[in-house]
């Protein structure tokens, strides 16, 4: 197939519909509509749109957030666990998981297993006047001592999202009880939903979503992160429509949400142009700025979603444009880019230390870089930063910022913006093993909304 430009396939139309239900199952597989009128939009930039965050904000109060409400309340013990199969995907999970443990903040859970750490920052929050005076706990954002809300909270939504989508995945790899664990400690910092009807109203609203630009098409677009939350937040309201066919008035949305989870979805194929590739051949989501691993696994872990939603529904693929691809072209999309950060690349390096042979050693990271038992002032540690030694203390699990835009990488200490590693990236990469594995299991389909309420059913005004 040639190569195509967004273009073709962003030029899906947007109409509302006029009989929700019928449509609704006519389309699944989303074929190209002839478009009376193309539908522009103006937008400003994601990031620092008010009201698009004012929206996304409602988007994770019906779906992202409410997942942490929902893994408090999954099944222990009476999983039929299916064999398990030795891929790397399934091996590198709880490699992947050990990072948590060694980012968690305040006073350590017992059983934490990271033998070079100790409590800390114990008195959070508490000095004269404070508001909020219990802050310990958590999680560091990276490699210093700073805790972030937002990465934090996207963080944790990431591993509840996959724990209840593929919870017999972590049961074969014999990681579920951990993982819980882990969302459990960052549950403080969590906002929890009610799963109340009127956020579905709010995010399906079509002048709110418009006036918000939530269709922008701009260079950032359909990129997933914590900062950028649109792509995923879409996905979700995709899963919505497919498997519980909410009627009018929330229809006419969701079909444009899925409409646009299939764009996003066309963007990441090789086919098409809006995201170059290494030689090697990693996706370059942040167009060839540093650390591009973590948006890699986000795209990943959305792709193999999107595919086993698809499956689910009884469809056998989607359309780009004209073109129609089976959803195992979004599975080998993944597998690539899971199989680039676990070694299958020009440096035939994993980037994930602790798994395979060779991976990195001079990891961005106070804790790691420092002795053990040494006290240090703030200041002191500098000194170990600009060390050309490996790291005294292995942070097994942590996934780094990743090669440059020609597959380059070097292993400094010194340069975060090849070994850094960060709570928001190892989430999206623990998300993209878990789905891409092999081990046994699958989607749970009816878990992630079995606390939603059933929707109240609206006369359409024209019956």
């Amino acid at each position: 197939m040639n190569h195509r430009t967004m273009t073709e396939i962003e030029e899906l139309e947007l109409t509302p519909l006029t009989q929700p239900s019928l449509e609704m199952k006519e389309s699944w597989v989303l074929k190209p509509t002839i478009a009376k009128k193309k539908k522009k939009f103006s937008v400003a930039c994601i990031s620092s749109n008010r009201k698009l965050l004012l929206w996304l904000g409602g988007v994770l109060c019906v779906s992202c957030i409410i997942a942490m409400t929902l893994s408090k309340t999954l099944p222990h013990d009476h999983y039929i666990v299916p064999p398990l199969t030795k891929d790397n995907s399934t091996i590198a999970i709880p490699v992947a998981l050990k990072f948590f443990n060694a980012q968690i903040s305040g006073k350590l859970p017992e059983g934490n297993n990271v033998s070079w750490r100790g409590d800390s920052c114990l008195n959070d929050g508490k000095f004269p006047g404070s508001s909020y005076p219990h802050l310990a706990g958590g999680y560091y954002d990276a490699g210093g001592s700073i805790k972030s809300n937002f990465p934090m909270s996207f963080s944790m939504t990431m591993l509840s999202w996959s724990v209840i989508e593929y919870s017999t995945k972590y049961q074969v790899a014999g990681e579920l009880n951990h993982v819980k664990g882990l969302i459990k400690w960052g549950g403080a910092w969590m906002y929890y939903a009610t799963g109340d009807n009127t956020y579905l109203a709010k995010v399906t609203s079509h002048d709110l979503a418009k006036r918000a630009g939530a269709f922008s098409h701009g260079p950032r677009y359909g990129v997933f992160g914590w900062d950028n939350k649109l792509a995923g937040t879409q996905l979700l309201l995709t899963r919505l429509r497919l498997f519980l066919s909410p009627p009018f008035p929330y229809e006419d949305m969701l079909k444009t949400f899925h409409e646009q989870t299939s764009i996003v979805m066309c963007s990441d194929l090789p086919y098409y142009t809006k995201f170059n590739r290494t030689k090697g051949g990693l996706i370059l989501l942040n167009h060839g700025e540093p650390e591009p691993l973590q948006y890699a696994a986000n795209a990943a872990f959305l792709a193999t979603l999107y595919s086993d939603y698809l499956d689910a529904s009884d469809t056998p693929g989607w359309y780009c444009g004209p073109s129609f691809f089976k959803t195992q072209v979004l599975r080998d999309f993944s597998t690539s880019q899971v199989d680039y950060i676990l070694g299958k690349n020009p440096q035939n390096i994993s980037y994930v230390v602790g798994f395979g042979q060779k991976y990195p050693k001079h990891v961005h990271h106070r804790g790691a870089s420092i002795p053990k038992n040494k006290k240090v002032t703030c200041e002191g540690g500098w000194k170990w930063k600009e060390s050309s030694n490996e790291n005294p203390n292995t942070i097994e699990g942590a996934m780094v910022a990743g090669p440059d835009k020609n597959d380059g990488f070097h292993d400094l200490r010194a340069n975060y913006n090849y070994t850094q590693a960060t709570l928001v990236g190892n989430s999206g990469l623990v998300a993209a093993l878990v789905a891409s594995s092999r081990g046994g299991g699958g989607l749970d389909r009816n878990g992630l909304f079995s606390a939603i309420t059933p929707l109240s059913l609206s006369p359409d005004p024209e019956t």
